[in-house]
């Protein structure tokens, strides 16, 4: 009775979760779509000038059933933020990093002609419904006001619910893991070296860090986010129905 009463109350802190971010969004004055057209998504992130992720990039990624990506349009219809997330089923997500088949369909066998690229021991594995997320993008006009923090958050939130996933992962690169993006606008508990050396998916060498946060993990950071040190966030549930034009697809 009591795991009942604690999963329910994770499931509720997960939907308060995402009517918060999308009354905060809206307040913003942005519209909230929840997209799964990802040859949209690799078009606004060319047309921007921003690295497109093979991961969710559909030339070169088969994408899935509960795959997707948040969308953000200013009041013009431009769009100014993206963040998708992919669901996987899978042994372990390490081999997946390991031979490739996160980024590519076919893996790096397909691509390269190898059956792995090595990668470095992590504290712990990554068995079943995993989220990966990714493609995380903000115009340069609405930079500095939480979006990345908002859609990350959001994101990882629609994956648990609708998914049912048990652990969220994403990766950042060396330039970022001095900063605060990973841990503060992530919102990740964990960040782990796992390559240093050759990473096709950026097309050469780089230091590429793991992050993850689990589920019980994400219902922790989900009762701080009122006392979030850049941009708290009210627990509210969804209670203005005017709202609901302004968010498809949640």
């Amino acid at each position: 009775m009591q795991y009942q009463n604690d999963a329910n109350e994770d499931r509720g802190l997960i939907q308060l979760c995402i009517d918060s971010l999308t009354q905060r969004i809206a307040e913003l004055g942005l519209t909230l779509v929840i997209e799964r057209d990802f040859h949209k998504l690799n078009a606004i992130l060319t047309s921007n000038d921003t690295f497109a992720n093979p991961t969710f990039d559909p030339t070169k990624s088969r994408m899935g059933p509960h795959d997707f990506f948040v969308h953000l349009l200013d009041e013009t219809g431009r769009s100014v933020g993206t963040s998708a997330e992919r669901v996987f089923d899978t042994e372990d997500l390490l081999d997946m990093i390991a031979d490739g088949t996160l980024f590519y369909e076919g893996g790096y066998r397909k691509l390269l002609g190898i059956d792995r690229l090595p990668i470095l021991p992590l504290s712990r594995r990554f068995p079943g419904r995993v989220s990966h997320s990714g493609s995380t993008w903000t115009h340069p006009d609405w930079r500095r006001r939480g979006l990345a923090m908002y859609m990350a958050y959001l994101s990882r939130a629609l994956s648990f619910r609708n998914a049912g996933c048990n652990v969220n992962t994403g990766f950042v690169r060396q330039y970022l893991i001095g900063s605060s993006v990973p841990r503060e606008s992530y919102g990740y508990l964990h960040v782990e070296l796992v390559v240093d050396g050759e990473f096709p998916p950026v097309g050469g060498r780089e230091k590429a860090y793991l992050c993850w946060v689990d589920r019980a993990e994400f219902v922790d950071t989900v009762r701080a986010l009122p006392h979030h040190p850049k941009n708290p966030v009210p627990l509210r549930p969804l209670a203005e129905p005017g709202l609901a034009h302004t968010a498809t697809g949640i």
